[in-house]
C-alpha cells in the first residue's frame, strides 16, 4: 500500500551552495545554532574575564610554550613546553585550555555542551560544542594572549620512562603558533635559515622531536598498533567551490603532538585510577579472536605472512610490511573491521590499540565533553579539594553520560564522512568521462571498488560494464578473472578508470574501464556466479571516502 508523508521542511534545490550542508545537518539531527540563553552566558563569561587575575594558578607566562595545529585551525586547545635537565631527564609540560573555568556545571552552557557531546568538523563548516566566543576566543590558546590552562607535567628518564607526574591550574602565554607544515619544514631542513623563528624555539622543536620519537618507539615496543585510515580533505577554490580533494599526510610534526597528547591522557588516567576516582575513560576492548582469525585468512590469501593474528608483534610486522604496498588500504581497513570500536566507558576495559590499561580523553575540552568532565575532576584535585567526595561519584550516571558521548562521537564522524561523500560526488557529477588512475580497494562478485590516487574518491566498477569477457569471481584470490583472456582485476592493482555515473540521491559513484559500458546500459557479460561469500574487506557502502575519525576531525586522530 502507498504510504502518506508530510513535508516538514524544504532545504533548497539540489546543487545550490549550502544545501548539501543543510541536508547532512538534518539527516543526522546535528545541533546548529545556539539558544540565546547559551549565547548570553558565553558573553557574560567574556565580559567578566580578567587576564590579570592569576589567583590560584601557577604563572607560566615566562616559559617558552608553543602550539602546533592545522593551518586552518581557530580553536587551539593544547600547547607544549619541554626542557632537559643536566641529568638528561626530560621535563614535559602539556598545557590544555581550561574550558572548565568558563563552563559552570549545570549552567545553560554546560547543558548545551553535554547535549552536543562534541564539535562536528565538516568540510566547510564547524558546528562547535561551545559558542565561538569561548571555543575560538576565551579558551583558545592564541599566540601572545594570556590564557588559563590546566597543565600536566611529566618527568621522563633519558630513554623515555615516566618517572614523575604532577598537575596544576596554570596560566600561559604562547610565544609561537605553528602550523604542522611549518614544523615539518623546519625539522626536515634543520640547517636552513629560519629568520622568523627564534633560536630558543628552534631548539625546543628539536627537543620535542627527539623525545616524541623516543616515546613512540617505547609505545610500539610495548605492543601499540597504528590503526588508521587516510583522512580525506576537500579542496576549495577562492569562490569556495569544491575544486578537488586529497589525502592528508601524517608526518613527524603530527606524531610529535600525538605522542605528547597520549602521554598526558595516560598520566591523567593513571592518576585518577590510583586515587580510585570514577571518570569517563577512553576504552578499546580486546578484539574477537574469531574475527582476527578471519583477518589472518584474508591476509594469507594475499600472499602475506601472518602466523599469529592474535599476536601484537605479528600484527605490527604486517602493518610495517604493507606500508608501501598498494593493498595497504584494504589491509588496514580489514584489520579495523576486525577490531572493536573505541568508546567511552566508566569500566576499566583498557585500550587494546594503545596497549595500555588506563587511558582518558583530556587534551581537547574545547571540542569533546568527556574531556571537560575529566578537567573538572583534575581541577578539584589540583586545589586539593573534595577528593573523598569525588571517589563517591555516581557510577551509573557517569556511565550513561559516557554512552551518550560515544553516540554523539559516532554521529559526528558519520556526518563528516557523509558530507565529504556528497561533495566529492557533486564535484564528479560535472566530470563524467574524466579519466584517472586508481587502485582496486575491494573485489566482490558484482564488480570491484577502486579509489582514485590523486582524487581520493571511491566508486564501483560493476562487472556488467566489463564487456570484453565473461568474468568469474575468485574469492580466495580477491579477483575477477576473465574466462577467455585470463585477464584479472585484483585487489591492490593500479588501473585506469573514468567517471561513468553519479547518483547524488542514492550517493552512488560508478567508474568504468575506458571504452566500457555504464551499468545503465545493462547487457554486460556477467558469468554464472560461484565462490560466493563475503571477504573481510567487504563494505556495503563504499561509494565515498572514509576514515575512522580524526583526533580532531581536522587532521588529528581519535584514539
Amino acid at each position: 500500500d502507498d504510504g502518506e508523508a508530510v513535508l516538514v521542511k524544504v532545504l533548497g534545490p539540489q546543487g545550490k551552495p549550502g544545501v548539501d550542508l543543510l541536508t547532512v545537518i538534518n539527516q543526522f539531527n546535528l545541533p546548529d545554532e545556539f539558544p540565546e540563553e547559551v549565547l548570553q552566558e558565553a558573553r557574560h563569561q567574556a565580559d567578566n574575564f580578567d587576564e590579570t587575575d592569576l589567583l590560584g594558578r601557577r604563572d607560566l607566562t615566562g616559559e617558552i610554550i608553543i602550539t602546533i595545529d592545522p593551518v586552518d585551525a581557530r580553536d587551539f586547545d593544547d600547547a607544549i613546553s619541554l626542557t632537559r635537565s643536566e641529568d638528561g631527564h626530560w621535563h614535559l609540560g602539556v598545557h590544555i585550555a581550561d574550558v572548565s573555568h568558563f563552563i559552570p556545571p549545570g549552567s545553560a552552557l554546560d547543558r548545551e555542551a553535554e547535549l552536543r557531546g562534541t564539535s562536528v568538523y565538516l568540510p566547510d563548516r564547524v558546528l562547535p560544542m561551545l559558542p565561538e566566543i569561548i571555543s575560538n576566543g576565551l579558551a583558545s590558546l592564541q599566540q601572545g594572549r594570556l590564557r588559563y590552562t590546566k597543565s600536566v607535567f611529566i618527568e621522563f628518564s633519558a630513554d623515555g620512562i615516566p618517572l614523575h607526574r604532577s598537575f596544576a591550574n596554570s596560566a600561559i602565554k604562547t610565544v609561537r603558533r605553528f602550523a604542522y607544515e611549518e614544523v615539518f619544514d623546519i625539522l626536515q631542513h634543520p640547517k636552513k635559515h629560519h629568520p622568523n623563528v627564534k633560536p630558543e624555539v628552534l631548539d625546543l622543536l628539536q627537543r620535542m622531536l627527539e623525545l616524541a620519537m623516543i616515546l613512540r618507539g617505547r609505545r610500539f615496543t610495548a605492543g601499540a598498533l597504528e590503526l588508521t585510515m587516510p583522512e580525506v580533505k576537500i579542496d576549495f577554490d577562492k569562490k569556495h567551490q569544491v575544486c578537488g580533494a586529497h589525502l592528508v599526510s601524517h608526518d613527524v610534526s603530527h606524531q610529535i603532538i600525538e605522542e605528547f597528547m597520549l602521554a598526558a591522557n595516560i598520566a591523567v588516567a593513571e592518576e585518577l585510577t590510583s586515587r580510585k576516582i570514577p571518570f569517563i575513560r577512553r576504552s578499546h576492548g580486546d578484539p574477537d579472536e574469531l574475527k582476527l582469525r578471519r583477518f589472518g585468512e584474508f591476509v594469507k590469501s594475499l600472499g602475506l605472512e601472518l602466523k599469529r593474528p592474535q599476536n601484537r608483534r605479528d600484527l605490527q610486522k604486517l602493518l610495517k610490511q604493507v606500508e608501501e604496498l598498494p593493498t595497504r588500504q584494504a589491509i588496514n581497513y580489514a584489520l579495523l573491521r576486525s577490531m572493536k570500536q573505541a568508546e567511552y566507558t566508566v569500566e576499566e576495559l583498557g585500550h587494546y590499540a594503545l596497549s595500555c590499561d588506563n587511558y582518558s580523553h583530556y587534551t581537547s575540552p574545547i571540542r569533546r565533553y568527556p574531556d571537560l568532565t575529566v578537567h573538572r575532576i583534575m581541577g578539584l584535585l589540583a586545589d586539593g579539594k573534595k577528593i573523598k567526595a569525588l571517589a563517591k561519584t555516581d557510577p551509573q550516571g557517569l556511565s550513561n553520560l559516557a554512552k551518550h558521548c560515544s553516540r554523539t562521537e559516532r554521529r559526528a564522524a558519520d556526518a563528516e564522512r557523509e558530507l565529504i561523500k556528497i561533495k566529492l560526488l557533486t564535484y564528479l557529477s560535472t566530470r563524467i568521462g574524466e579519466q584517472m588512475s586508481a587502485v582496486i580497494t575491494g573485489v566482490k562478485e558484482f564488480g570491484f571498488y577502486c579509489q582514485g590516487i590523486e582524487l581520493p574518491a571511491e566508486g564501483l566498477v560493476p562487472i556488467a560494464t566489463l564487456a570484453e569477457d565473461f568474468y568469474d569471481y575468485e574469492q580466495s584470490a580477491h579477483s575477477l578473472i576473465g574466462r577467455r583472456t585470463g585477464h584479472q582485476y585484483r585487489l591492490g592493482d593500479e588501473i585506469h578508470v573514468e567517471v561513468a555515473r553519479v547518483d547524488l540521491n542514492r550517493r552512488i559513484l560508478e567508474f568504468r574501464i575506458p571504452g566500457g559500458k555504464t551499468s545503465s546500459d545493462r547487457g554486460g557479460r556477467i558469468a554464472p556466479r560461484r565462490n560466493r561469500g563475503n571477504s573481510p574487506q567487504g563494505n556495503s557502502d563504499r561509494s565515498g571516502s572514509r576514515r575512522p575519525g580524526g583526533k580532531r576531525g581536522r587532521n588529528r586522530r581519535s584514539r
